[in-house]
């Protein structure tokens, strides 16, 4: 296929993990390295107010090295969050780290399907974050009758509560949902939770005007090694 992967090594080593708060202030909060490769790392047992996107310094014995948050959830052994390389690999990580390996992981399947059909489209959007007044500007990459995907530069918090505005039959109309998923540099899914009768219409008459679905990437082995091959400590 091409794609080359990190070997992860799984370990449990105490680390520190250090950066600024939302406030300014640094913190340095004790957590667990338990496994990690050339290109990232995962840590349980989080306690910090660390999200998805900030950048963050992982110290473990006398290695340094710069990170950026990729994905956050709840874990057996606290909170759990996966880092991204953001600095280059210490000289001291280079004798015990694999080298790169063809990428064979593929994320099992779930046993909930997609509940809507997704078309691919472009539409300019605009999406409001609860408790921000001002919207902010964004593209719709794909949509469906029960969500959509936005092209936003920066990760977002799962589960957050958004607005997103859309212009269906030269009216723009507003739907609340909430963030399924969401990368740095890739975009946020969001799933639609209150949606009008009138704007069902309005979207299902845009939907039909499209017949190019949008392949479910679970049933792609090639799309998800790519996808996965350089975030393959931070993926499962």
């Amino acid at each position: 296929m091409g794609c080359r992967r990190q070997p992860r090594i799984p370990i449990i080593i105490p680390a520190n993990l250090c950066g600024m708060d939302a406030k300014g202030r640094a913190f340095v909060d004790r957590v667990r390295l338990v496994n990690m490769s050339r290109d990232g790392a995962q840590l349980e047992d989080v306690s910090c107010g660390v999200k998805i996107g900030d950048m963050v310094a992982l110290r473990c014995d006398d290695t340094t090295r710069r990170f950026r948050v990729i994905w956050d959830q709840p874990g057996n052994n606290g909170r759990q969050i996966g880092l991204a390389a953001a600095g280059p690999l210490p000289s001291a990580l280079e004798k015990w780290l694999p080298l790169s390996a063809p990428d064979e992981y593929v994320r099992p399947r779930g046993d909930q399907r997609r509940g809507f059909v997704r078309y691919e489209c472009e539409l300019p959007a605009q999406i409001r974050f609860r408790g921000d007044e001002a919207p902010m500007w964004v593209t719709a990459c794909d949509i469906s009758e029960g969500g959509c995907c936005l092209q936003i530069q920066h990760a977002v918090t799962p589960h957050t509560e958004v607005t997103v505005g859309m212009w269906l039959e030269g009216e723009r109309v507003w739907l609340h949902g909430v963030i399924t998923h969401s990368l740095y540099g890739c975009g946020a899914g969001i799933k639609f939770a209150r949606v009008q009768q009138s704007v069902k219409h309005k979207l299902a008459y845009l939907l039909a005007s499209s017949d190019k679905e949008v392949t479910d990437r679970r049933e792609s082995t090639v799309e998800l090694n790519q996808i996965y091959a350089a975030y393959t400590a931070t993926s499962e």
